[in-house]
């Protein structure tokens, strides 16, 4: 860690131990959760379920190992901004296990957006699908209008809870207004990445910053998911590849779904290279 970086971290923990101490954010005993169950182990860290004091209230515990405390600030004060949302994951407050911090939020009892249509799509009805797809419209049009860019939308990142969309995971997100933002790496997993973005990967002399019209892409891609019940371009034990993010940058988008209403196949319009069309 360079004396910049460190610095610039200092700065980051004075803040959040600053809105402990004047109760801007609530602060959790690490000793005060039970029952600690882990429930998903990605990229950017470990969730557990946890119950609060042997008692019926049920958490999730977020241990971001992979988030700089940067990051981690910013996903807090990101979904305080929209907080108020019922699509949208609860943030409850912070705790702190060997001097980590740890997110607590609102548990989700039935996992991603992924497992749950894996579990209980043939149990949907087209109304069912319209409703979830109306839900993560109402919560993504709910950041844009507080001037938030998620910036990894995928189907990992939407949550299910009591059979209702919960988006979640905005250590990534940003203020539409910070232009300075570039990340450089790939975000989520490539069928639902701008298709502008990837084409960084072949042409860097202009890059392309991640912005609204990005996770518009995102959601019709979602959208197409929950019409199919499974993960676009995929393959039993085949891994996405170059040669995928060279097709999705020249158009190929996936097949509309046998027997899907003309109205819900027409939403797929925002995963077109222009999605305000």
């Amino acid at each position: 860690m360079t004396e910049t970086t460190e610095k610039n971290s200092d700065t980051y923990i004075d803040w959040l131990e600053k809105a402990i101490s004047e109760n801007y954010i609530k602060y959790y005993d690490y000793t005060d959760f039970t029952n600690k169950e882990e429930i998903n182990n990605g990229s950017f860290g470990k969730v557990f379920r946890v119950n609060r004091k042997d008692s019926d209230t049920v958490m999730a515990l977020k241990y971001p190992f992979n988030l700089t405390i940067k990051e981690m600030v910013n996903e807090i004060k990101m979904q305080r901004e929209v907080d108020y949302h019922s699509n949208i994951i609860r943030f409850y407050g912070i705790s702190k296990l060997e001097n980590k911090y740890l997110l607590v939020l609102e548990y989700a009892d039935c996992g991603s957006l992924q497992s749950y249509l894996k579990e209980n799509f043939n149990k949907l009805e087209w109304n069912d699908k319209y409703q979830l797809a109306l839900q993560l419209a109402n919560a993504v049009e709910c950041l844009n209008n507080e001037g938030i860019i998620h910036c990894d939308l995928h189907a990992q990142n939407v949550l299910v809870h009591q059979n209702k969309i919960k988006l979640a995971d905005f250590g990534l997100s940003r203020k539409i207004t910070d232009i300075s933002y570039n990340s450089t790496n790939v975000l989520g997993v490539v069928p639902y990445i701008d298709p502008k973005y990837l084409n960084n990967i072949k042409d860097k002399s202009q890059p392309y910053k991640l912005n609204a019209k990005s996770d518009v892409y995102s959601v019709g891609v979602l959208l197409w998911q929950i019409s199919s019940g499974h993960r676009p371009f995929y393959v039993e034990n085949v891994e996405y590849d170059a040669n995928l993010i060279m097709n999705i940058i020249k158009g190929q988008r996936e097949k509309i779904v046998k027997d899907t209403p003309i109205e819900y196949s027409n939403l797929y319009k925002c995963w077109e290279d222009d999605p305000t069309k």
